[in-house]
C-alpha cells in the first residue's frame, strides 16, 4: 500500500516540518512506504517526495537520482551559488519546467540557485549517518524544491514571487494559467 499524496489546497502542505530526533522502526517503515509511493507515481513520474506531502510531519525527503532513491533527513542547505539557473541556462528553451505531485497539472520555471551544498543524515544499517554533498544544476533544483516542502513552500509560490508564468496542462498542451 502506498501512501496518499496530499494535493493543494490541503493545509497540511503549508506546515513547517519537525526535525527527526532518531531513527526508529516507525520512521524506517515510513521511509520504505515513501519510496514505494515515489516509485508508483507515474502521471507525472515523481523524482522527489517530501514527508510533508504524505502527511508525515518530519524534515525528510527522498530524491531518486537515476532510479536510486536517496534519503535526506534534517537537510541543511548552504553555500548557495550566486549564479542562478537562468544565468547558466540563458536560452529559455534550455530551461526545464518544474512540476509537483502535490500540485497536479501545473508547471513552471523556477529560477533556483545553480549549485548548493547540503548537510543531512541518511539511514545506513539502522543508524543515521552524516553526509555532506554539493549538487548542481537540475539536481540542485530538485533538492531546493523538496526542501521548500519542509518549510510549507510550493514551487508555485516561487514562480509567483519571481513574477513568472504558471502553466496549466490541458488536452491541447500547456497554456498560461489565468490568475
Amino acid at each position: 500500500m502506498s501512501l496518499k499524496i496530499l494535493t493543494t489546497p490541503d493545509p497540511k502542505l503549508r506546515r513547517v516540518a519537525k526535525s527527526v530526533e532518531s531513527l526508529d522502526k516507525k520512521l524506517t517503515e515510513q521511509i520504505a512506504e515513501m519510496i514505494k509511493s515515489l516509485k508508483s507515481a507515474k502521471d507525472p513520474e515523481g523524482v522527489g517526495l517530501a514527508a510533508t506531502q504524505v502527511d508525515i510531519n518530519r524534515r525528510l525527503f527522498i530524491i531518486s537520482f537515476n532510479g536510486t532513491p536517496e534519503i535526506f533527513i534534517n537537510p541543511k542547505l548552504s553555500n548557495f551559488s550566486e549564479a542562478m539557473l537562468s544565468d547558466v541556462h540563458v536560452k529559455e528553451k534550455k530551461r526545464w519546467l518544474e512540476g509537483c505531485l502535490s500540485v497536479p497539472k501545473l508547471w513552471g520555471f523556477v529560477d533556483r540557485h545553480y549549485s548548493i551544498e547540503v548537510d543531512y543524515l541518511t539511514p545506513i544499517n539502522g543508524k543515521l549517518e552524516k553526509r555532506h554533498r554539493k549538487f548542481e544544476d537540475v539536481d540542485a533544483s530538485y533538492i531546493q524544491h523538496e526542501n521548500d516542502h519542509l518549510d510549507g513552500i510550493l514551487f508555485t509560490d516561487r514562480i509567483l514571487e519571481q513574477k513568472g508564468i504558471i502553466l496549466q496542462e490541458t488536452p491541447q498542451g500547456l497554456s498560461p494559467l489565468k490568475m
